[in-house]
């Protein structure tokens, strides 16, 4: 069985790093927008956090982004 990104011409990007060897950004800069600011806070540790939890981090920010937008609208 192969795996949906199973593709071998996208295992290694031009510049030769693979797909797990991009380096995590060590800092962001603030935006201004309290809640983007928060996630990025939240992205910012996420390399200490084991990787089965990520996608629960990453509901919880995309979440959390999406009901700040639904209280500008109102």
């Amino acid at each position: 069985m192969s795996e949906l990104n199973d593709h071998p011409e996208s295992a290694v990007d031009m510049d030769g790093l693979g797909p797990h060897d991009a380096p995590w950004p060590d800092d962001t800069a603030a935006t201004g927008d309290a809640a983007v600011d928060s996630a990025l806070e939240r992205l910012a540790g996420i390399t200490a956090v084991p990787v089965a939890e990520h996608s629960g981090i990453y509901a919880e920010i995309h979440d959390s982004l999406m009901a700040s937008l639904d209280d500008e609208e109102r």
